[in-house]
This record gives C-alpha cells, sequence and structure tokens, in this order.
C-alpha cells in the first residue's frame, strides 16, 4: 500500500508545478461496464454490472492535469439454492493525469491515484443472515482515449482498475471498470 500511495503522490507533484501555465476545469459523467471479483477460500464469484462515474477536474496544460470522481459499480450478486452474497461497492478518488495529443480532435491519457473504497456486503442463506461494510483505500489507475467535438465538449472512453476494493483475509473483492463519457471544459 505504500508504494501505491508514494507512487501517487509522485504522479501528483509531477502535475502541480505547471499548474500555472494553462487553465481548463471540467466535469463529466461516465457509463459502463464494472466487473467485480470476489475470492474466498473453495468460492469465488465474478459479475458484472453497470456502473457509473461523476467527475471532474482541472487541466494545468495540454499534458498533465488532476480528477476527482465518485464511482457506483452497481451490484454484483450470486442465488445458489438458497443462498445469496450480494455487493454493492462505491468509491470517491484523486488522480493525477497525463495526457498525451495525437492530433487537434483525439487524444490519450493515463492516469494514476489513490482511491477510498466503501463496500456493503449481504449474505444470506438458510439459518444465516449477515450484512457488513468495510471501508479501504487503494491505488486507482487507468487508461482511455478521448475525442474533442469542439472547444468545450469531449467524449471519452477508458478503463480504470481499482485493485482490491475489500479485503479481509483470506476473502478480497477487486473492482474495475470499462466505460464512456462526456465531459464539459470551461
Amino acid at each position: 500500500m505504500k508504494q501505491q500511495f508514494i507512487a501517487a503522490l509522485i504522479g501528483a507533484a509531477i502535475a502541480f508545478p505547471v499548474a500555472a501555465q494553462a487553465e481548463g476545469y471540467f466535469v463529466g459523467g461516465n457509463v459502463g461496464r464494472s466487473e467485480q471479483k470476489l475470492d474466498a477460500p473453495g468460492f469465488s464469484l465474478k459479475d458484472n454490472g453497470t456502473g457509473f462515474k461523476l467527475n471532474g477536474g482541472y487541466q494545468f496544460t495540454a499534458n498533465y492535469g488532476v480528477e476527482v470522481a465518485y464511482v457506483n459499480f452497481g451490484k454484483a450478486e450470486i442465488n445458489n439454492g438458497g443462498g445469496y452474497i450480494k455487493s454493492e461497492p462505491q468509491t470517491v478518488f484523486v488522480a493525477a493525469t497525463g495526457t498525451l495529443p495525437l492530433n487537434n480532435e483525439f487524444s490519450l491519457f493515463g492516469k494514476v491515484g489513490i482511491a477510498q473504497n466503501h463496500v456493503k456486503v449481504t449474505a444470506r442463506a438458510p439459518g444465516f443472515n449477515s450484512s457488513e461494510s468495510e471501508n479501504r483505500t487503494t491505488a486507482v489507475f487507468g487508461i482511455g482515449a478521448a475525442y474533442q467535438l469542439n472547444k468545450n465538449v469531449s467524449f471519452v472512453a477508458e478503463y480504470e482498475n481499482f485493485g482490491k476494493i475489500a479485503k479481509d483475509e483470506p476473502v478480497s473483492l477487486k473492482a474495475d471498470m470499462l466505460s464512456v463519457g462526456v465531459r464539459y471544459s470551461f
């Protein structure tokens, strides 16, 4: 965890010295396919759902920026012979971003940051009922591409990996999301 936190700090330190060169606030929203993978001894659950992200940030230059976002991964659930397990994760993160413009319209970007995750897990079986919540800090990594429609509107497609958003040895829950969205710059 310390290495992930240090990587996020280094990314932010690279972005902040160029703050005086340019300005550009943005807000946006994404929707896409989230994936959750629960691993436990003798048991594994992998489920896809619909997730969404609301984000905002500041583009210091054409190449460096920062993003803050809220992500809701939706629900992952399995019903099995009277048993039921459901997870409902969400996260808030801050990330340093790097952008590589390919031409006036297209660009590639990457991000590295730190996420605060909250997961609620509900399990039911005959004679058993449990509901627990866990908070965990992890690194977030992402890559994507953007198409700038005009000065203010861009369309984005991106993949974000949040790692193990919940971990209580020997059980862990991993999450990632592949999404498309719109950003408005002002």
